[in-house]
């Protein structure tokens, strides 16, 4: 059946009639419709429409066409794609690592990424944290960070100094795309077609290989369209226990998926048991991971696992996920050993001491770090 040619000015509702019968957008179509949308000023018919277009994509199933045309109509509109981003010279040409996940997952959990990072940061690699406030969680990144008093806020230059004595700092989304993110945020409380890559893609400076936390099963997709943007090192995973609800982060329980970008090449999937893959026991409960029952608890559970008193599951998830960051910062050859290593550094203590320093560098106070453990426990009691 031949499609009729329209005029590109009936955008956005062309796509959307395409999509209702089931056919897929091309690129440009995809861009045209989602700039269209984006400089709609009404704002519940924008959320309407914001919500066709990433839904109707997301049930028809995404192509890497209509996911990077999506993309650079939102990245345009911060000229985030124009901008040449700062490098940063690291001691020793170490290889920075930026961390960023799409949010959304399926089962609600403690900052599990956002520790992580600082214990891998304490295995010596270095991290730049992609961040941003939570839509469906309790605390994303920004949330963590603002109740341990982390001020993301810094001078850009304050940030470079911490992360070369501290090895980790942390870049706001929100700060990166204003523009975009006051006319989308708060909206999806589920992955929609840009989470397979926008977050990845928000770091204001130049990094030298992503982690990317997917809360879909479709990593390749993701990988594809990071590449098809210019990333060239990258490894993109997420998990799931049910194969319904997807992680962005790892558990040491349910079928992982990876996909990695290699020197500028997709390379093979691979998806596999990780309690098998990864030798860990099998007493894990997701109930030790699951997000607790308000914003501080959520958090001081996280931090507790820092400070070595989590339980044997916490910590395995916050090691399996330091795993991942250790091994694109060249730090271990192999994911077991990036496990191993992130134990090591919590049992001696290196993890707490490095979070608490990296407070006190972004302008918080350690005494209110351990104010906050007290209450809790006194709480708990």
């Amino acid at each position: 059946m031949e499609i009729i040619k329209t005029k590109k000015n009936n955008e956005p509702y062309e796509s959307l009639y395409k999509l209702n019968v089931g056919y897929s957008l091309d690129e440009y179509e995809a861009e045209d419709a989602m700039k269209k949308i984006l400089d709609e000023p009404n704002l519940s018919k924008r959320i309407s429409l914001l919500t066709m277009l990433l839904n109707g994509i997301m049930i028809k199933g995404p192509t890497i066409n209509e996911v990077c045309g999506l993309l650079t109509a939102s990245l345009k509109m911060d000229n985030v794609l124009e901008k040449s981003k700062p490098k940063i010279n690291l001691k020793n040409n170490d290889v920075l690592v930026g961390v960023a996940s799409s949010g959304k997952k399926g089962i609600k959990t403690i900052n599990i990424t956002s520790t992580a990072c600082f214990v891998a940061a304490a295995c010596g690699a270095h991290i730049a944290k992609a961040c941003s406030h939570s839509t469906s969680s309790k605390t994303g990144s920004s949330d963590f960070l603002d109740i341990c008093e982390i001020n993301i806020k810094l001078p850009f230059d304050k940030k470079v100094e911490i992360l070369n004595k501290f090895n980790i700092s942390f870049f706001s989304i929100e700060d990166t795309t204003p523009k975009f993110a006051d006319v989308y945020g708060g909206i999806f409380y589920a992955p929609h077609a840009m989470s397979f890559a926008l977050a990845g893609l928000s770091f204001p400076i130049e990094i030298d290989s992503l982690a990317y936390g997917l809360s879909h099963p479709n990593v390749r997709l993701s990988a594809e369209v990071l590449k098809k943007f210019g990333i060239n090192n990258a490894l993109v995973y997420s998990l799931t226990y049910d194969g319904i609800h997807y992680l962005d982060e790892l558990v040491p329980i349910g079928h992982v998926n990876f996909t990695r970008i290699k020197n500028g090449n997709v390379e093979k999937n691979i998806s596999e048991n990780i309690q098998e893959s990864m030798n860990i026991s099998n007493n894990f409960n997701m109930k030790d991971i699951i997000e607790k029952k308000n914003r501080v608890d959520n958090v001081v559970s996280a931090i507790e696992i820092l400070q070595g008193n989590g339980n044997e599951g916490q910590i395995n998830a916050i090691c399996l996920n330091a795993a991942i960051f250790l091994l694109l910062a060249k730090k271990v050859q192999c994911l077991e050993d990036g496990y191993v290593k992130a134990k090591n550094v919590i049992k001696e203590g290196k993890a707490w001491k490095l979070f608490l320093d990296v407070v006190d560098a972004y302008g918080g106070n350690r005494k209110k770090i351990y104010k906050l453990l007290q209450n809790h426990q006194a709480n708990n009691q």
